[in-house]
């Protein structure tokens, strides 16, 4: 998989698990969703997409570094 298409989908499963943590009603799933989400801010980060530090500081429109 190249790396421009590991970035798109890691992006979009992002965006399914904090869609998940914001309508949950389980203070569980909604920790599992934000270990979940910190694992794919790394991948991107491994993979040059430079953000934050944390995925909990990232604005709305997350920048790339080639």
């Amino acid at each position: 998989m190249e790396r421009e298409e590991a970035l798109e989908k890691i992006a979009a499963a992002r965006a399914l698990i904090r869609e998940v943590a914001r309508e949950t009603d389980s203070p569980l799933v909604a920790q599992c969703m934000r270990f979940a989400e910190q694992n794919l801010h790394w991948a991107q980060w491994n993979l040059g997409e430079f953000t934050s530090l944390a995925p909990e500081l990232e604005g709305s429109q997350p920048t790339s570094v080639p």
